[in-house]
């Protein structure tokens, strides 16, 4: 049994709400396999600390360790062993650490062989905590640099991985290379997140979009309805701005499962961090964007 989507009508955020929900359910749990580094803020380095800002009980799990994202000119590290993630997931399953988890969440893979890793972890979770929602953010490339993994890699995500996923937040360029459709016009976009539901996935959040003159929307698509959040343009480097994107709008759905609510505060939340970034993601610098932005804007219904 998955969890229902339904669209929120409750204010955006609300401290004294957010509190009462805390102390009258148990910490949601969440399990982050994605990428991490050493320096910086990309894949898990920045997900479990903006999920635990949520008050999210993280399990983490690496894909890849880096010492630092790979556009600063260089980097050292390398894949973890899907044996190794097989292992972990094994090993807190087997002590019941998973039994409460509420969600999964994947990022950057590294290699087929932790995609299909990822897949496995995500049915151990499903068998002890049917309920558990699996997020997937592709993490394959973006504009204007194209893909920036293995050319396999596309395939385990498309062939295995979304059509178990119950959301999926990829960007313009992930969206394309996933359906193999033209994403060049929002309704374009729309088309090719429509058939992203067919898959199998309940919702189709898409990231990045930048069809209006220094703006950057964001789509959240359903089988009912079409959301957009639009922010302007940042002018910065934002490595990690998807991979903190993907968290906060998990973590924001599982405090209630309402896609505009979680539309409206991820990307409010990002925009915030974005405005304060120079080199890397200020991520700590910015750390009250997560839980309560300022500039936040309701998600409008465009259909």
């Amino acid at each position: 049994m998955r969890v229902p989507l339904a669209f929120g009508t409750s204010a955006l955020y609300n401290p004294m709400q957010t509190n009462l929900q805390h102390r009258n359910r148990r910490m949601r749990q969440v399990l982050s396999i994605q990428s991490s580094v050493a320096h910086g803020h990309v894949g898990n380095s920045a997900a479990v600390f903006a999920l635990e800002r949520l008050g999210c009980a993280v399990v983490r799990v690496d894909t890849v360790r880096f010492s630092n994202h790979p556009a600063h000119g260089g980097f050292s590290g390398g894949a973890a062993p899907a044996g190794e993630i097989d292992a972990l997931v094994n090993g807190v399953a087997e002590r019941g650490f998973l039994s409460d988890c509420q969600a999964v969440l994947s990022g950057y893979l590294g290699t087929v062989e932790n995609g299909l890793a990822v897949a496995r972890a995500v049915e151990t979770v499903r068998k002890t905590a049917p309920a558990a929602l699996f997020a997937c953010d592709p993490v394959m490339g973006d504009d204007p640099k194209g893909l920036f993994v293995s050319g396999d890699i596309p395939l385990v995500m498309r062939d295995t991985l979304v059509p178990m996923a119950d959301i999926v937040t990829p960007n313009r360029f992930e969206l394309e290379t996933l359906t193999g459709l033209p994403c060049d016009t929002r309704e374009a976009v729309l088309n090719a997140a429509k058939a992203i539901l067919n898959w199998g996935p309940s919702l189709v959040v898409v990231t990045g979009l930048r069809f209006a003159r220094g703006q950057v929307e964001t789509l959240a698509v359903t089988a009912d309805a079409v959301l957009s959040v639009r922010h302007p343009l940042i002018d910065a480097l934002a490595h990690g701005a998807g991979d903190t994107f993907a968290a906060i709008f998990l973590g924001r759905y599982l405090e209630t499962p309402s896609p505009a609510r979680a539309l409206s505060l991820a990307a409010a939340s990002v925009a915030e961090i974005l405005a304060k970034t120079d080199r890397d993601l200020a991520l700590v610098e910015a750390q009250h964007a997560i839980v309560a932005p300022q500039n936040g804007e309701p998600a409008k219904a465009l259909e």
